[in-house]
This record gives C-alpha cells, sequence and structure tokens, in this order.
C-alpha cells in the first residue's frame, strides 16, 4: 500500500513524464479547476494542455529529468519542489543548438475524494544553457542582445524571440528572490488553511 508521500511523488513524477511525451493522461493528474504558470503560459489547464511555447520543433523530442521531490504535507493538502532539467534541440542562425533549462517546478496539490490530484502549478527559472550539436560548429550570439535578458532564462528568451515568439521579462527566476520567497510563503500559508 503506498503511502501520501510516495502517492504524491508519482504523481509529479507522471505528470513531468506525461507532459514531455505529449500523453494525453496529462489531464488526469490536474484538477479540471487547477492553474498553471510556466515561461510560455498562465491560466486555467485548457492553456496548457492544448498548447507550447513558440521554440518548439516537432522534428525534435523534449527531453526531461526530474529530481527527487520535496513534499511538504499537512492533512489533504501538500505542495511540492520539484527540481528539472529540460533540453530541447532545435535550429537558430542555420545551426542545430540544444537548449537547456534548469527549473524549480512548485505544485500544490489535494486529496479530493480519495485521490491526489495537481490543483495548481508554478515554475522557477534558475539557469540556462544554449550550445551547438555538432562538435566543431559555431553559434554566434550578440553578447550586447543577450545582455537585456534576465540571467535565469536567458538563453530562453533569446530563442524564443528568434523563433518569432514573445517572453516576459517578469516570470519568477532566483534573480529576483524575494519574487520566489513569496512563492514559498503564500505555499506555506495555503497549506496551513
Amino acid at each position: 500500500m503506498f503511502d501520501d508521500y510516495s502517492l504524491i511523488s508519482q504523481l509529479v513524477a507522471k505528470e513531468r513524464q506525461y507532459r514531455v511525451r505529449h500523453d494525453p493522461k496529462l489531464a488526469d493528474c490536474y484538477y479540471s479547476d487547477a492553474t498553471v504558470t510556466t515561461s510560455w503560459q498562465k491560466g486555467d489547464l485548457r492553456s496548457f494542455l492544448h498548447g507550447e511555447s513558440k521554440e518548439v520543433d516537432h522534428r525534435f523530442p523534449i527531453v526531461c529529468n526530474v529530481s527527487t521531490p520535496v513534499i511538504h504535507l499537512n492533512g489533504k493538502k501538500a505542495y511540492v519542489e520539484l527540481p528539472t532539467n529540460t533540453r530541447m534541440r532545435m535550429v537558430v542562425h542555420d545551426i542545430l543548438v540544444e537548449i537547456e533549462s534548469f527549473r524549480r517546478l512548485i505544485y500544490r496539490v489535494e486529496k479530493r475524494h480519495d485521490n491526489w490530484k495537481i490543483s495548481s502549478m508554478i515554475s522557477i527559472n534558475e539557469s540556462d544553457n544554449l550550445r551547438p550539436v555538432i562538435p566543431g560548429q559555431v553559434l554566434k550570439v550578440d553578447p550586447k542582445r543577450l545582455s537585456k535578458y534576465r540571467m535565469s532564462y536567458q538563453f530562453l528568451s533569446y530563442v524564443r524571440e528568434e523563433a518569432g515568439g514573445q517572453i516576459s521579462h517578469d516570470l519568477l527566476g532566483i534573480d529576483r528572490p524575494k519574487e520566489v520567497e513569496k512563492i514559498y510563503q503564500d505555499a506555506d500559508k495555503w497549506l496551513k488553511k
């Protein structure tokens, strides 16, 4: 028999796995009234399930690795911190590149009718890298242009704009620690209600 910690851990791991595999079972991880905030959207569950960011190149699969979640449990509520590493390939300036993004996902999960599901998820940007996939190729990026982007997601900003998309300069990121701390304070208050 699984305890609540095991069930919650499996829930957030499945959510990540289903997302990168475009598996319709992703919807079953969330309550229908859930909200999701990522780098490319903020809103209800439907916008997350049926959308994606502009830089995604469907020729290449997205690869996601997760670390062990930290679960803060109180009765039928928990919030979960899940460190993730996501890699995507795409073509920038005719060079095959890979962007690697490090994020921390904060899930709020609830047990309703004896089932644990996600009621909200928020992404916190930590760092990212961009490099050519083929050794010896050189990707030229103007450092002045990069300087206008925030350090916690500067390469994601760059490739999103190169793909014709937009990205907010006000996303959650560890380069703005007070905003990140507020997420934790709000999660703690929610957990104790």
